[in-house]
């Protein structure tokens, strides 16, 4: 009998998938998307985010646990299903090096301008590679260890109290910006990942609560996010927000600590951890993708040999350039959003045209 996922590691696993170094310039974001007081939109997309989270909970559910790939092998045919699985194999692999490749251009336009980026994209790919190579077990208690490192950052913020201020948020509610649907779009996407959870049916039983854990899981990142932004807003203001590349590093650059001098870079550099657990899983799920769609490759290396061309087409393909990738990265949280949204929707269609045809999950 396979081993399970346990409910604990499964929430935080749920928690590093959704949260990255999205987080230190999220603030600029609100600032430059929604205006005054921006922070309390956040309310509204995790409250979106938990309706889908529903939504697959019910594909959870009907399916009784069953894989996606068997849900829709169940009613469509080959000629449908291998393109569709295909594309999305690849655009988990080149996602998931592209969080990895902007943690690097953030680094090395922070700390380490004269060195290549390539250089430390092979290091961070060479660690999400071992990462991979252990399993989705072994992936889920690295995420543990790298939870409680991480923890007690968010307790430096505390640190700005005194310079904090409530008249810099302003009586007014959403303000002084133009809304846009992009603008939503660009701050919904700091909330995406957790539909990966669709990948983790198989290895989770009633035990786990696979998505109470993501559940609370989009609560923690809610909070977290809600935490430094209503900081942020407190602390800056709104002209100086949508000025600031980074507000959070600029933020914690403010603090002082007696055995630390620079907290930011501590900060940022201990980020790591999240954005190799990230990448680690967005690789992990077109592995799954891509040893579904061919089950009987001569060699075990197959999904690694497609998810290193994945990788060298994310850096190479897309420009190496900090300003000219995140455009990229904004498209293809666009395509995320989409692909969270309307793949439950296609396999409760699918289940209910299993159920009407007397087809049994059991």
């Amino acid at each position: 009998m396979r081993a399970k996922l346990p409910f604990f590691q499964t929430t935080i696993l749920a928690n590093f998938i959704q949260t990255g170094v999205f987080v230190f310039n999220l603030p600029r974001l609100l600032a430059e998307n929604i205006g005054t007081n921006g922070w309390a939109a956040l309310l509204i997309c995790s409250a979106v985010a938990s309706c889908n989270l529903f939504l697959i909970s019910l594909v959870y559910r009907f399916g009784k646990g069953k894989s996606i790939f068997d849900i829709t092998k169940s009613a469509l045919p080959n000629f449908i299903i291998i393109p569709f699985f295909c594309i999305l194999a690849a655009f988990w692999g080149i996602l998931g090096s592209l969080i990895g490749k902007d943690f690097i251009l953030i680094s090395t336009s922070l700390s380490f301008r004269s060195l290549p980026p390539i250089y430390l994209y092979l290091l961070l790919e060479l660690l999400v590679f071992l990462l991979l190579s252990k399993g989705i077990f072994s992936i889920s208690n690295s995420a543990v260890i790298a939870f409680f490192l991480l923890t007690c950052n968010f307790l430096l913020l505390f640190y700005a109290r005194k310079d904090f201020d409530l008249s810099r948020m302003t009586p007014f509610w959403f303000k002084e910006v133009d809304h846009t649907l992009m603008g939503w779009f660009q701050i919904y996407s700091a909330f995406l990942g957790y539909e990966l959870c669709l990948l983790l049916f198989p290895y989770v039983d009633e035990k786990s609560h696979l998505m109470r854990g993501f559940q609370i899981a989009n609560l923690i990142t809610t909070a977290s996010y809600i935490l430094v932004s209503f900081i942020s807003f407190g602390f800056f203001s709104l002209h100086q927000l949508q000025h600031m590349k980074f507000p959070v590093l600029n933020l914690l650059s403010y603090m002082e600590l007696p055995f630390v001098k620079r907290v930011d870079d501590l900060i940022f550099n201990l980020s790591l951890l999240r954005v190799i657990v990230s990448n680690v899983m967005f690789a992990w799920a077109s592995a799954e993708t891509i040893r579904w769609l061919f089950p009987a490759a001569k060699f075990r290396s197959t999904p690694y040999v497609v998810l290193v061309i994945l990788a060298v087409v994310s850096f190479f393909a897309i420009p190496t350039t900090l300003e000219e990738t995140e455009p990229w990265i904004f498209r293809f949280g666009i395509a995320e959003a989409a692909v969270a949204v309307f793949l439950p929707i296609v396999l409760l269609t699918i289940l209910l045209i299993n159920k009407r045809k007397g087809q049994n999950y059991a």
